[in-house]
């Protein structure tokens, strides 16, 4: 089996939106985490790993925008990492989504379907291809 990545420029545009995304929500949540705990009824550490974890994600993804050529690994691992990050964001949910507010909840819905659309959208562009000697 031989691995390659497809449509580059649509994926390192897909890894730009996920590197602002993760940015935006890094920088919001360290800045002001003690007013979004307020908002979204999460405790302050939550919010702060929450920031954390997304803004790791924003840097690799921002990396990979910047790599050149781009690698199919390097790509692998956040599609990877995402899909995991979906996972705990499930767990997220349903350990912390009783104390939430509306928006708590809305947040951390939204965070599931952003992160696992985007391990899925990334995901499709590794292709493996069988090699015929």
């Amino acid at each position: 089996m031989r691995t390659s990545l497809h449509d580059t420029p649509r994926l390192r545009k897909l890894l730009l939106a996920d590197a602002f995304i993760g940015g935006g929500t890094a920088i919001a949540g360290l800045a002001l985490y003690g007013w979004w705990s307020r908002m979204l009824g999460l405790p302050e550490r939550l919010v702060l790993l929450i920031a954390a974890v997304t803004g790791l994600y924003a840097l690799l993804a921002l990396c990979l925008v910047l790599m050149k050529p781009l690698r199919w690994r390097p790509v692998r691992w956040l599609v990877v990492a995402n899909w995991i990050w979906t996972v705990v964001s499930v767990g997220l949910l349903w350990h912390y989504g009783s104390g939430a507010t509306f928006f708590g909840k809305v947040f951390l819905v939204l965070q599931i379907l952003v992160v696992g659309g985007l391990a899925w959208l990334e995901g499709r562009h590794i292709r493996q291809k069988t090699c015929n000697s």
